[in-house]
């Protein structure tokens, strides 16, 4: 279905990037994401809407709109990996890749991510209150999916010591999600929602 490569279940994760698509062009520019592409684009793009949401707004205010951010993306993070990477045909597909090749360099690409956020979170809360406004908050959720990046990266990854000792929890949670049979612990940066909504990996 949408020629992707075949990917059998597997007893245990495995090295290397599986193939994803037969198509060599999709699967060269459609399923490959390097962590510098996420930095060197979303790092520069947050911080110019940023200057723009700072054009008309107090530091007080842009603070407040950027909070709303990013408790917004910590949601949508948790309700993208639960009902869409797990539960939608062919993204499915794609996720169930990564948990069999979790170093894999597999996922959304970084400018179809920023299209995605602007057309379901920007546009209509420019529509509907004001362009600052609307800065201000998708901002905030760019910042909130920026260390979401940073911090999957490094979960998986070859992590330096200094990051490593302030994601000791998150590691642990993302690890068990991996590899518990039952479906648990979707949130990658926060555990709240887990909680909230009887998701989280009983403790034993």
């Amino acid at each position: 279905m949408f020629y992707l490569a075949p990917h059998p279940k597997l007893e245990r994760p495995r090295h290397g990037s599986p193939l994803m698509f037969t198509i060599p062009w999709v699967e060269k520019y459609l399923s490959r994401v390097r962590p510098w592409h996420v930095v060197t684009i979303w790092g520069p793009f947050t911080l110019y809407m940023l200057y723009r949401a700072s054009a008309r707004q107090g530091a007080l205010a842009i603070a407040g709109w950027m909070a709303l951010g990013v408790f917004s993306w910590t949601l949508l993070e948790y309700l993208l990996h639960r009902f869409v990477l797990h539960r939608l045909p062919i993204v499915l597909d794609m996720h169930a890749a990564h948990h069999a090749s979790p170093r894999a360099l597999v996922g959304t690409p970084t400018w179809l991510s920023i299209a995605i956020l602007w057309v379901v979170i920007f546009l209509p809360m420019w529509s509907r209150y004001s362009f600052n406004l609307a800065s201000g908050v998708i901002t905030g959720v760019m910042t909130g999916f920026l260390w979401y990046g940073i911090v999957h990266h490094a979960i998986h990854h070859r992590r330096p010591r200094f990051l490593a000792s302030r994601l000791t929890a998150s590691i642990h949670r993302h690890l068990v999600h991996h590899y518990s049979e039952r479906p648990h612990n979707f949130g990658v940066t926060t555990p709240l929602w887990d909680y909230l909504f009887g998701t989280a990996a009983p403790r034993h």
